[in-house]
């Protein structure tokens, strides 16, 4: 009997597997045109510990419906359209109450989003995230902690719908995916001549399956969904850090991860990539100090926080970390952690962040959003929770200084250089004649040999006071608003300490992308009158803060070699936004993996991605996180030390520099020394050549959530904090064909709806027949 059964399931299933691959002799479809679709990415399911947000997963299939206008869209609502349809829907019209108009309908199937290239088309300004972006997570409550920073977020990041939302970029460095981003448009089209119910018409099929539903608890223990978080990576000039040493600590901040709608598709030129490479760039101008930093009276520690776009994963759990970790248990083979971990129980890969503490943290200069995108006129802001704290405000007043001293003023007689200048709030003045009044003195250079006499006249007919100096200068004025969304809250809810944020907006955000798949690279951009000035300012003011030198004649000492390489940042920011596989990137990163660096990626996801049982190793795993991997070794390349042995790998360094007896060594010593993990190892290999030198990892996820090292799984262990985590999936595909008739949507739920039928049905015959037969309850 069962066995009957059995067969007859599986003969289903195989007419089912034959109908849906069945090349030509289907009546129906059409399957020479039939294609995959490339170049997609999907509205993941994300859940905490109360509920799910993204899009569903789904098999569906239905004919596509094109949305390029206000008109397309009140059509779809309209009575003449019935049935369910694939939406596919310009990336201009992708809005909070645009998807809740159609969702209203009940006709949506799916939607596709298509990504445009925002350099060809005129983009409307957009935001996916909230107005106040983590400020539930943040220290502030009460009217702080709503203030609308980000004015263009409606929160659709954080709704959840019950279809699929794909989305297919128009990426025209891979034909594949602009065939398909082609194809579904020409598709649309084609369906609305044929009034969308004249068959043939073109049919989208979506396919995704998202194993968790219900909430982080419950996916959690089943093991369909991980931690939204990856790495955090730090690391400082000195070689070791002592919260006994006397000597308190600076910390410069700045966040790795982005995010958008779509998670494949971020990027965040301005949301974080800016203040990452500013960052590095200020550690690099630092490094050719004539006076060694570790022999400063602070030590400096650099941050780049990962998990950060939700919920503030790598900030708390730092700041959790460093003021309460306890290790349990150092050494257990029976515990589900690394073999090489310091501490077994909680699993924690690194310990040396238990030298830094609250207590012994002078202050916090964050770089926060930090490119400017698309400003003609350039100020940076700085943001404090309390304009009256004496060391925020010697920070401030420092920074204003070097500002001032630096050669970032308005020059009437140097009009060769790029020069940024700001209006004064009384002068209406434009740049054209700012650019007329120098090609004058130009032509009175070139025509009139007495010139200085003349040139001088000129100079002072043109009232200075027009123009400020490219600076930073102070956000609050008459009221103070505190701090952005930031990092440094993390560290503030915990205790109070001085916190400097430095961003390109005063009041609110700048950034019309903010967390959108639009915040990218423009075209050929050059960051010198932005990152690099910015972060000469800081690099500056961070080398006479850290020695205590706040004078007026002490910032007539700092040294020339103190300067941002400009070249550096540009290049830095084309390798993270534009093509990973650049020069740079092969010297910092190839040498130190075991695997050859895929050669075919470019842009690549700066989402953080998933904190799961590879993570627990550290900043060097299988996930691929090139952002941590990046920032790590170029951490190394700036604050280690370079010798004179050469390299191709970070092996020729380990068994050179560090077991210098290697080739004498067994096989079994040989074996325990390749286990090392990279990250452990003294010597990296970066430019051809070993650097004696480390940076550290730190695990970033939600604080709501724990690791246990005895089961090896994650639980919720806070639900009033963040609890973020993101649903395991099978392989995501779309595909589009020309459909005859709704034949195969209504064969495909009748076999669908049987097959689940004969699964249950099976289920109990077999659980009765064990029960019955093998006397198992």
């Amino acid at each position: 009997m069962i066995l009957k059964f059995i067969i007859i399931y599986f003969n289903v299933f195989l007419v089912y597997c034959n109908i849906a691959t069945k090349p030509k002799d289907i009546d129906w479809l059409d399957y020479s045109i039939k294609q995959k679709i490339q170049g997609i990415s999907v509205f993941t399911k994300l859940l905490n510990a109360t509920n799910e947000i993204g899009s569903q997963s789904s098999s569906v299939t239905a004919p596509i419906f094109g949305i390029y206008d206000e008109s397309d869209i009140e059509e779809f609502k309209s009575e003449k359209i019935s049935g369910k349809y694939a939406v596919v829907i310009d990336s201009n019209f992708v809005n909070r109450e645009n998807l809740k108009k159609l969702e209203a309908t009940k006709k949506v199937a799916g939607i596709v989003v298509l990504v445009k290239d925002i350099f060809s088309t005129l983009m409307n300004s957009y935001s996916p995230d909230k107005e106040c972006p983590n400020c539930e997570f943040g220290m502030y409550s009460g009217e702080k902690a709503n203030y609308k920073w980000n004015k263009l977020g409606d929160g659709l990041l954080y709704e959840n719908f019950n279809f699929p939302i794909f989305s297919v970029y128009n990426n025209t460095d891979d034909s594949n995916a602009y065939l398909g981003f082609k194809s579904i448009i020409e598709a649309s089209y084609y369906n609305k001549l044929k009034e969308y119910k004249k068959y043939p018409l073109y049919t989208l099929k979506f396919n995704s399956f998202m194993f968790a539903s219900g909430n982080a608890k419950t996916c959690l223990a089943r093991e369909h969904c991980d931690p939204v978080g990856e790495n955090s990576v730090w690391g400082s000039f000195s070689n070791k850090i002592d919260s006994k040493d006397g000597k308190k600590i600076i910390i410069l901040s700045s966040q790795l991860d982005g995010n958008s709608l779509f998670h494949d598709f971020t990027n965040g030129v301005d949301s974080q990539l800016a203040g990452t490479v500013a960052n590095l760039a200020i550690i690099d101008a630092l490094s050719k100090s004539p006076i060694p930093i570790e022999k400063f009276p602070y030590h400096i520690v650099f941050t780049f926080f990962n998990g950060e776009s939700y919920g503030y994963g790598g900030s708390q759990r730092f700041v959790q970390d460093i003021s309460s970790f306890e290790c349990k248990t150092q050494d257990s083979d029976k515990l589900r952690c690394p073999k090489s971990a310091s501490c077994k129980n909680p699993c924690m890969f690194v310990d040396d962040f238990k030298n830094i503490t609250l207590d012994n943290i002078k202050s916090i200069i964050e770089l926060n959003q930090f490119s400017c995108n698309e400003c003609e006129f350039v100020n940076y802001y700085m943001h404090v929770d309390d304009e009256t704290d004496p060391e925020n405000l010697k920070i401030t007043n420092l920074i204003s200084k070097v500002s001032k001293s630096s050669n970032y003023n308005f020059n009437a007689m140097n009009y060769d250089q790029e020069i940024v200048t700001e209006y004064n709030d009384n002068v209406n003045i434009n740049k054209k004649d700012i650019n007329i009044v120098g090609n004058n003195i130009k032509k009175m250079n070139g025509n009139i040999t007495n010139t200085n006499a003349e040139v001088e006249t000129i100079e002072n007919n043109i009232d200075e006071s027009h123009f400020m100096y490219f600076g930073i200068q102070p956000a609050w004025d008459t009221s103070n608003i505190g701090l952005p969304p930031s990092s440094s809250q993390s560290f503030l809810k915990k205790k109070k300490i001085p916190a400097v944020v430095i961003s390109d907006f005063q009041k609110e955000f700048s950034n019309p992308y903010y967390h959108s798949v639009f915040d990218i690279n423009p075209v050929n951009a050059n960051y010198g009158n932005t990152i690099c000035k910015s972060a000469d300012i800081i690099a500056k003011t961070l080398w006479l803060y850290a020695q205590d030198k706040i004078s007026d004649t002490d910032i007539n000492t700092i040294p020339k070699s103190i300067k941002i390489d400009c070249d550096y940042v540009n290049t830095l920011m084309g390798c993270l936004s534009v093509n990973l596989n650049c020069t740079l990137v092969h010297e910092l990163i190839s040498p130190n993996m075991k695997y050859k660096l895929n050669d075919n990626i470019k842009r690549y996801s700066h989402y953080s991605g998933v904190y799961n049982t590879k993570s627990l190793n550290g900043v060097i795993n299988d996930n691929f996180n090139y952002d941590a991997w990046l920032v790590n070794y170029a951490l190394i390349k700036s604050t280690g030390t370079f010798t004179d042995t050469k390299c191709e790998h970070i092996n020729n360094c380990t068994t050179i520099l560090e077991y210098p007896d290697y080739k004498n060594f067994n096989d079994k010593k040989k074996e325990e020394i390749n286990s090392i993990p990279y990250s452990k190892r003294q010597y990296k290999c970066i430019n051809g050549y070993c650097v004696k030198g480390k940076a550290y990892s730190h695990p970033a996820y939600g604080i709501g959530l724990e690791y246990n090292s005895e089961t090896g799984k994650f639980d919720v262990k806070n639900t009033t904090e963040s609890t973020w985590t993101e649903s395991r999936s099978s392989e995501y595909t779309l595909s589009i064909f020309l459909s005859r008739s709704k034949t195969p949507e209504y064969i495909e739920l009748f076999i669908g709806i049987l097959f689940v039928a004969l699964t249950i049905l099976i289920y109990h015959l077999i659980r009765n027949y064990t029960i019955k037969v093998l006397k198992i309850a």
